[in-house]
């Protein structure tokens, strides 16, 4: 699954930076785009870089470079790592690392405004920069994808990660409200939340399809009539950014979500605060259909949320203390 790095990086590349993406997975060097991706740090230069950092105890590795920028970005709050630290040493864990990574990076940035809330005391230079979206690719148009359900009734749609996270009622009122439309769900699902998806795919209108090549979401979400963001809402999500709500606005596709700050806060997006609220909001959404004034919203809301635009304020902060190593 592409997310918010990968997306960053692509948006320093196309920024004029030779840019390298470090993924240990991958059985040799390729390409992609304007991206080099390695397997290993030892193929990457050793000066003149700015290393973006999201996992703060890669800080171990800061040391192989000689005065490396380093860009710091805080993605989500930090608990969201605490189930997978269990019975972990404490050397190895994000907080261990998360304060010597705050106070030496050259330029910190969150992705939502409670997490700039929530560390600003740490560092009071923070830059919030929110998720995005690449608008071409979510806005051409794609052939249907074959796995699809027919095209004769209105696809409620979820595209991401099915996880502890995932509002199980709403999408199952949203199904039991609205026999008559498809309820449809792209996206790897975690191990802990497999009985409940179980139980909510039982309906006979809704339908897991399961994970697919990030290349191939948009044409998934252009299938979808509405798109849903469908969190409980809680600490960890409070400080959620969520890229699949820029990515239905980069669609066309209107955009029924839970009230999380960054949704309340988006004019082209209805809230929902209960799984009736929900079933009413998707319906006014369905009843909306093409109108001409909300796509041209969705598709500007889309074009100023374009990563392109969301990484400006860091090289602007780069360029002021002479870390840009790489002009545009």
């Amino acid at each position: 699954m592409r997310q918010r790095p990968q997306y960053i990086v692509e948006a320093f590349a196309r920024a004029g930076h030779p840019t390298y993406f470090v993924d240990p997975r991958e059985p040799g060097e390729r390409t992609l785009g304007n991206v080099t991706i390695v397997p290993s740090i030892a193929e990457t230069p050793r000066s003149g870089v700015i290393l973006y950092v999201h996992f703060a105890p890669v800080r171990a590795l800061f040391g192989r470079y000689e005065h490396p920028a380093v860009v710091y970005d805080i993605l989500d709050d930090l608990s969201i790592y605490d189930p997978d630290e269990v019975g972990m040493p404490e050397d190895r864990r994000v907080r261990y690392h998360h304060g010597p990574v705050m106070e030496s990076a050259d330029v910190v940035v969150g992705s939502a405004p409670a997490l700039i809330d929530t560390h600003m005391h740490e560092r009071d230079d923070m830059l919030l920069i929110e998720n995005g979206v690449d608008p071409a690719a979510f806005g051409t148009p794609r052939d249907r994808p074959t796995d699809m359900p027919s095209t004769d009734r209105a696809v409620i749609g979820y595209h991401g990660m099915i996880a502890r996270w995932f509002d199980f009622a709403m999408v199952a009122a949203i199904a039991d409200e609205l026999p008559d439309h498809d309820v449809v769900l792209v996206g790897p699902v975690d191990a802990g939340v497999s009985d409940q998806l179980e139980t909510l795919t039982v309906r006979p209108n809704v339908t897991h399809i399961g994970p697919r090549p990030s290349d191939e979401i948009a044409a998934y979400v252009q299938a979808f009539d509405v798109g849903l963001v469908p969190f409980v809402v809680d600490d960890l999500t409070r400080a959620v950014s969520p890229l699949k709500m820029y990515e239905y606005m980069a669609a066309g596709v209107p955009v029924v979500a839970a009230p999380l700050p960054v949704c309340l806060d988006h004019p082209a997006v209805a809230t929902a605060t209960s799984p009736e609220d929900a079933v009413g909001a998707v319906r006014a959404a369905l009843a909306m259909g093409s109108d001409a004034a909300h796509a041209e919203m969705l598709t500007n809301a889309a074009l100023e949320a374009s990563w392109d635009r969301r990484i400006e304020p860091i090289i602007e902060r780069l360029d002021a203390a002479s870390l840009r190593y790489v002009p545009s």
